[in-house]
């Protein structure tokens, strides 16, 4: 089954993603120095599902929206956390 390609598919990917990868990373005691690292870590997945999403399955518009999500998301941690 082919995942279609669209950008709101690739909003909820690169969210759903992040998601899960902050909730592995949240069970880590970090300390109060590193307290952005899980969610500065959670979205490296994000990036390497984009160039995959880009280069290698050809979904350019999944792609854009996973890039999105993640410039976003991390703009909102070094303003927000």
């Amino acid at each position: 089954m082919r995942i279609k390609d669209t950008f709101w598919i690739g909003l909820l990917i690169g969210a759903a993603v992040f998601a899960l990868c902050f909730l592995l990373l949240s069970l880590i005691s970090w300390g109060e120095a590193y307290a952005r690292a899980p969610y500065l870590l959670a979205f490296v997945p994000g990036i390497i599902l984009f160039r995959m999403a880009m280069v290698k399955w050809n979904m350019e518009k999944c792609g854009k929206g996973i890039l999105m999500i993640t410039f976003i998301g991390m703009l909102l941690v070094f303003f927000l956390v």
